[in-house]
């Protein structure tokens, strides 16, 4: 099983507080939480790889962004990302942010990696193998349409407020899961139009001309 693999299928993404990219695919946008890819041109930093999104929907200038990043081969990293419009972030700083969910509230060391978004790595060889097992757990949680009444919400160490967000209806949890699982599967069948067997770039370019 690949590495960040056992996140997989429970995590995912929104793209608000990102550069503008090339290439977005909706899989499902509902009342609290939205999945869709994105497939930029290239380039360095998360936002210029390919990814699945699986983001809040509740607000239209903030929110929080769960991402698999395809960073190799065989590898699609998890990812954390809490944003707002309303933010001048020091660049590079790090802070605390704590998810509030069924299993309990979840530290996490996210970095300003621009003025209005922040971002870090859902590893486990980041974040512990039990605090990720922990997620998995209340992301399952999140994401069965048998439960109801499931939310969470997010709070920080400054002064910012904590943000609710409210539980999903039956049908959006059970959309949502389907959607996240369709994006994971797609963006992993695509590794090999970014990577080559040897971890470099492939060669994009082909044609039907033999070489003299």
């Amino acid at each position: 099983m690949a590495k960040g693999a056992t996140l997989a299928g429970a995590l995912l993404l929104t793209m608000s507080a990102l550069p503008a990219t090339s290439g977005q695919t909706q899989y499902f946008m509902g009342d609290v939480w939205g999945v869709w890819q994105v497939l930029p041109d290239g380039g360095e930093g998360p936002e210029e790889k390919p990814r699945c999104m699986f983001g809040t929907r509740t607000w239209t200038h903030k929110g929080l962004n769960f991402m698999y990043v395809l960073t190799g081969l065989n590898y699609i990293e998890p990812q954390l990302q809490v944003y707002s419009e309303n933010w001048e972030l020091p660049v590079g700083e790090k802070t605390n942010v704590d998810l509030v969910t069924v299993a309990g509230p979840l530290n996490f060391e996210l970095k300003a990696e621009g003025t209005n978004y922040l971002t870090g790595s859902l590893d486990p060889a980041v974040i512990g193998n039990d605090k990720a097992f922990a997620l998995l757990g209340a992301l399952s949680y999140l994401l069965d349409s048998r439960r109801s009444g499931i939310s969470m919400s997010v709070k920080f160490a400054g002064n910012e407020s904590e943000w609710p967000i409210p539980p999903m209806k039956q049908l959006e949890t059970y959309r949502v899961k389907g959607a996240i699982d369709k994006c994971y599967a797609d963006l992993k069948a695509k590794a090999a139009d970014y990577f080559a067997k040897d971890g470099g770039q492939p060669n994009r370019k082909t044609s039907p001309f033999a070489q003299p």
